[in-house]
C-alpha cells in the first residue's frame, strides 16, 4: 500500500551500511538501499516484511511494516542527496508503483508515519522534485509567511480543524481541540514534507494555507481513484 523513504543517518561507507542491514542483531532492515552513486541493492524481497518503519501509522493503518516497501538512501542526514541517487530513486519508485498498484500519494517519508519519533528523510529531501515527476503532490504556495495569530492556539474550533486536516491527510494525531504536543509533532511532520522552509511546529500563515491545499488535493486524488 505504501512506500516509505528513509535516510540511513550514519557516517558509514556503503558496504558497511549493507552489512549493518544484513546483520540480524541490528534489528533493522529495508527492501532497497540506494547508494550516492545511484547503485541500488535489493536487500529484502518485497513479498517479505522488512523492519524499517518501527512504531508507525498512516491513514488508520497501524502496521506500516506489513503494508509497505522501505527504501533507504545512503545519506548521513546532514548532506544533499546526489542527482544520481535521486534519479535511481525516481526510476525505482515508478517501477514499484506500476508493479504493485501503489498510488503516488502513498509515497511517504519515515517522519510522516512516525511523528515525533523520526525526522528522515529530512528537510533536504526534494519532495518538490518528485512531484515534478508525478510522484506525490507539492504545493506552489509561498512557504515564507511565518506570521502567526496568537489567538489561534486557544481557539478550540481552529485547532480541531487543523487536527482534522492532519488526520485526513493521514497523520497519526487525535482530535483533542487543544494545541498539545501531538499536534505540534503532527505539524512538524507535515512541515518536513510540505513546508520544509521552517519546521517549527507553529501554526503560521503559510502552514495553514499549505495544509488546507494538501488536504484538499489528497481528498481529490483519493476520490478519483
Amino acid at each position: 500500500e505504501f512506500i516509505i523513504i528513509h535516510y540511513t543517518g550514519v557516517e558509514m561507507e556503503f558496504h558497511q551500511v549493507i552489512n549493518w542491514f544484513l546483520n540480524k542483531e541490528s534489528r533493522v532492515s529495508c527492501h532497497f538501499l540506494i547508494d550516492k552513486s545511484g547503485g541500488i541493492c535489493n536487500l529484502v524481497d518485497i513479498s517479505k516484511r522488512a523492519w524499517h518503519a518501527g512504531q508507525s501509522s498512516w491513514n488508520n493503518c497501524l502496521d506500516i511494516n506489513s503494508h509497505s516497501i522501505g527504501i533507504e538512501l545512503h545519506n548521513s542526514g546532514n548532506e544533499d542527496f546526489t542527482p544520481l541517487q535521486l534519479k535511481s530513486l525516481v526510476e525505482l519508485l515508478k517501477e514499484l508503483m506500476s508493479d504493485n498498484g501503489i498510488k503516488s500519494w502513498d509515497i511517504l517519508g519515515h517522519s510522516d508515519v512516525s511523528i515525533g519519533r523520526k525526522i528522515d528523510p529530512g528537510i533536504k529531501f526534494p519532495w518538490h522534485q518528485l512531484a515534478k515527476d508525478k510522484i506525490g503532490f507539492f504545493s506552489n504556495l509561498s512557504q515564507e509567511n511565518f506570521d502567526t495569530d496568537v489567538s489561534d492556539k486557544n481557539n478550540q474550533h481552529i485547532i480541531e480543524d487543523i487536527q482534522c486536516k492532519l488526520m485526513t491527510i493521514g497523520y497519526g494525531v487525535k482530535k483533542s481541540g487543544v494545541f498539545d504536543a501531538q499536534t505540534v509533532a503532527g505539524l512538524k511532520a507535515f512541515q518536513r514534507h510540505w513546508r520544509p522552509k521552517s519546521v517549527s511546529g507553529r501554526l503560521d500563515v503559510s502552514t495553514k494555507q499549505i495544509l488546507t491545499e494538501v488536504c484538499e488535493k489528497l481528498c481529490e486524488f483519493r476520490t478519483q481513484h
